[in-house]
């Protein structure tokens, strides 16, 4: 498995391309479908979607 998609930051710099929710939400529900199986790479999933979710709310990029 490729260290880099079990980082956070890998998938904020990739969820930071979807300007609206709908599209942030069929971005990670793709991911979530390809690594599903990949305990560590869903975790870094689900707290880059959680920093791109407030980014988006708040109009602000957060640090890593």
């Amino acid at each position: 498995m490729d260290d880099e998609i079990t980082q956070k930051g890998y998938w904020v710099r990739k969820f930071r391309k979807a300007k609206k929710p709908s599209t942030l939400n069929q971005m990670v529900s793709r991911s979530i479908d390809h690594y599903h199986d990949q305990t560590q790479v869903m975790a870094a999933i689900y707290l880059a979607e959680c920093q791109r979710t407030r980014e988006l709310e708040f109009s602000i990029l957060l640090d890593k």
